[in-house]
């Protein structure tokens, strides 16, 4: 199944992208199932595939396009191997550690080391302080919409014999919110707080998670409180 947003551009950089999300699911432990949401950047030259999920509606988007392939954390190439397989895509993005930890992808730029050429499509920020992740969140100016892997979950219809007990432990049964793991995983917290302000300055007005529903209404403030109600920010 695929999810469309399409708006004509406001303060949006050149040229026209749109953007499309493709859906699959995730068994992240025995008895919970949770979504996995890609998102596909289009313009009329390139395609930017965020996190792919590996569906044949997703392969046949980018069938016969530049692609551009894009994974947004550490802990989210599980799918990555076969998008490599089928797309060959003609470029392979990935955060700093990702060579490291997928030696087989060993010739992938990195954000934040090497120059991102996407940035009329697509912009991105670090967020910084949390090694164990290096998520990436990526902006896409025409709709407004951020789109995170992990940072942020919306997970209103789980599946699972024990998934409500696994995501309420984790803080985010049937809600969005951060999980409460992120505690752990920030271990610079001032380098976490000036990510969390480039996040904030983007003027989104919803957010797109990997894992869970697009949130709308009022995107800004939601995110800003759940930070806050784990206190990250």
């Amino acid at each position: 199944m695929a999810t469309q947003i399409i708006r004509e551009p406001t303060s949006a950089p050149a040229p026209v992208s749109n953007i499309r999300f493709f859906t699959s699911e995730l068994r992240i432990i025995p008895g919970v199932v949770i979504p996995l949401h890609s998102m596909l950047v289009e313009t009329p030259t390139k395609v930017i595939l965020v996190s792919p999920v590996g569906t044949p509606a997703e392969m046949a988007a980018c069938d016969g396009r530049q692609v551009i392939l894009v994974e947004p954390s550490l802990l989210h190439h599980k799918r990555l191997a076969k998008a490599i397989q089928v797309l060959e895509p003609n470029e392979l993005w990935g955060p700093e550690g990702f060579a490291e930890k997928l030696p087989e992808f060993k010739d992938a730029r990195v954000f934040g080391r090497d120059p991102w050429p996407h940035d009329d499509a697509l912009s991105f920020t670090l967020i910084e302080g949390a090694p164990k992740r290096n998520e990436v969140v990526f902006f896409h100016h025409p709709s407004r919409t951020l789109y995170t892997a992990d940072l942020a979950f919306a997970i209103m219809d789980p599946k699972g014999m024990i998934a409500p007990i696994a995501l309420r432990a984790m803080g985010i049964y049937k809600r969005f919110g951060v999980a409460k793991m992120w505690k752990g995983w920030v271990k610079d917290k001032a380098a976490f707080q000036a990510s969390i302000d480039r996040v904030m300055a983007w003027p989104f007005e919803r957010i797109a998670v990997a894992h869970g529903d697009i949130v709308e209404g009022n995107a800004r403030q939601k995110l800003f409180s759940a930070l806050r109600e784990r206190e990250l920010v």
